[in-house]
């Protein structure tokens, strides 16, 4: 194969999109006061079915479906206290952090 694609032959160089892995542990955690919490991926046709994560013990608790990150809040000084965490505990600005306003919905979708 020849053609300006396959002149560089040195792999690091070439453009690679972020992995989802590599996204969602730049998604800080999302913590909460109750000891279950439910996530739905946003709801809707792009979210996913609704999941109930217990947060009661001191972990980063991570939705099975989307991987987004719960804690409890009285885990958050335990949780500070380690010296390394899979996912920040605040949000850092990276542009792949989703709002949280654009991930709960209150109630499903009905049809219009």
């Amino acid at each position: 194969m020849t053609g300006p694609r396959f002149e560089q032959t040195i792999m690091e160089y070439q453009p690679r999109p972020y992995a989802a892995i590599e996204l969602i542990h730049k998604q800080p955690v999302r913590w909460t006061k109750e000891k279950v919490v439910s996530c739905d991926g946003g709801g809707g046709p792009l979210g996913h079915p609704r999941v109930f994560i217990n947060t009661d013990k001191p972990q980063i608790c991570v939705c099975e479906y989307c991987g987004l990150p719960f804690a409890n809040e009285n885990s958050r000084k335990t949780l500070e206290a380690q010296e390394h965490t899979s996912y920040p505990l605040e949000p850092l600005g990276h542009p792949a952090e989703v709002n949280e306003s654009q991930r709960i919905t209150p109630e499903g979708f009905e049809q219009r």
